[in-house]
C-alpha cells in the first residue's frame, strides 16, 4: 500500500500492516528508509539533512514488535517499544536494571517518550543517543530480520560509525536482546548537557557490575565516546578494574587508564578536554554506585 507524503513525486510511504508485508516491500524497495515515529528522522529530513525518495512505516506494527519479555536468561525488547512504555515494566525497578530507570527519568518531554522507540534509538548509531551505551554495557545484541530469515548481531558491531549501521538494505531491526546478569549486579548511567532537561547530552556514560567483599568481580563500561563519535565500550579500563578492591587508589588509578584510552576530537557542542574531564568525573562516581553509595 502505498501512499504521498507532501508530494509524491518527492518521497513515497509504505505503510505495510504486517511484519511480513514489511519485509517483502522492503525487499521489492531496498532503497527505503525505516521509520516506526521517526523523531529523530523528521528534523532531519525538515532540515534537509538527508531527503530519502521512500519511506517504510513499521509504526503500525505494534502488535508484533511492541514487548517486553524474559525469554530464559534473555530480556527481549521489541524494537517498536516506546521509552514511555519500557518505563511501565517493572525490570527497570530491580538494582540490576537501574541503567534504564536513569536514561528514561532524562529522555527528552513526556511528548518525545511518548513516541520515541527503543529500535528508533539504537538505528540512530548517534553519540547523543541513550540507551546506545547502557545496551553496550549489557552485552546487547538485535535481531535483523529479513524475506531470508532472521540474523543476530552484537551491538558494538552493529553500529560502525556515526549513523552507520551493519544493516543490509532488506533487513529490518526488530529486537534488541541482553541476557540478564543475575543477583548481585548493579547498574548505574549518567548524561550531562547545557540544561537539566530535554538533554542532548554532551556525555553520557554506563556501567554494570558486581562487587563482592569489596573487589570487583566484574565491570562493563560504556560512554557515548572513547575513541570516535559512536559509543564505545571502554574496555582498557575494564580489564584493569577487575579484579581489584573497590576504593579511593583503585578509582583513581582507573580513571588514569581511561584517561589514556579516551582520544577526542573538538566540535561545536565541547572541547575535547573538557568532555574527557566530565568523563572521568562520571567514572568515579558510578563505580562507586556500584559499590552502593550514592
Amino acid at each position: 500500500m502505498e501512499q504521498p507524503l507532501l508530494n509524491r513525486s518527492v518521497m513515497i510511504v509504505l505503510q505495510p500492516s504486517s511484519l511480513k508485508e514489511s519485509l517483502k516491500l522492503l525487499n521489492e524497495n531496498p532503497d527505503a528508509e525505516v521509520i516506526a515515529n521517526a523523531s529523530d528522522l523528521w528534523p532531519r529530513i525538515r532540515n534537509g539533512e538527508v531527503k530519502p525518495k521512500k519511506l517504510l512505516d513499521i509504526s503500525g506494527l505494534v502488535n508484533e514488535l511492541s514487548y517486553v519479555k524474559k525469554d530464559g536468561n534473555l530480556i527481549k525488547i521489541g524494537a517498536l517499544v516506546t521509552v514511555s512504555q519500557l518505563e511501565g515494566e517493572s525490570f527497570v525497578n530491580e538494582k540490576r536494571f537501574s541503567a534504564f530507570k536513569d536514561v528514561i527519568a532524562k529522555f527528552g518531554s513526556p511528548q518525545i517518550r511518548n513516541v520515541a522507540t527503543v529500535g528508533g534509538n539504537v538505528c540512530a548509531a548517534s553519540s547523543s543517543e541513550d540507551f546506545i551505551p547502557v545496551l553496550l554495557a549489557f552485552n546487547a545484541k538485535v535481531r535483523l530480520s529479513s524475506v531470508d530469515g532472521d540474523r543476530y548481531v552484537n551491538l558494538e558491531k552493529f553500529i560502525t560509525g556515526k549513523r552507520k549501521i551493519n544493516r543490509r538494505p532488506n533487513e529490518i531491526l526488530t529486537e534488541i536482546s541482553f541476557e540478564d546478569p543475575g543477583e548481585g549486579y548493579i547498574s548505574a548511567f549518567e548524561k550531562v548537557g547545557r540544561r537539566n532537561i530535554l538533554i542532548i547530552n554532551l556525555v553520557n556514560m554506563a556501567v554494570v557490575g558486581k562487587i563482592k567483599d569489596g573487589k570487583i568481580e566484574d565491570v562493563r563500561i560504556a560512554a557515548n565516546r572513547i575513541k570516535g563519535k559512536i559509543p564505545e565500550r571502554a574496555k582498557n579500563t575494564e580489564d584493569f578494574l577487575k579484579g581489584k578492591t573497590l576504593n579511593d587508589d583503585t578509582v583513581a588509578r582507573a580513571k588514569k587508564v581511561l584517561s589514556e584510552e579516551i582520544s577526542l576530537t573538538d566540535d561545536f557542542r565541547a572541547s575535547a578536554n573538557y568532555r574527557k574531564a566530565l568523563l572521568l568525573a562520571m567514572l568515579e562516581r558510578l563505580l562507586f554506585k556500584l559499590g552502593g553509595e550514592q
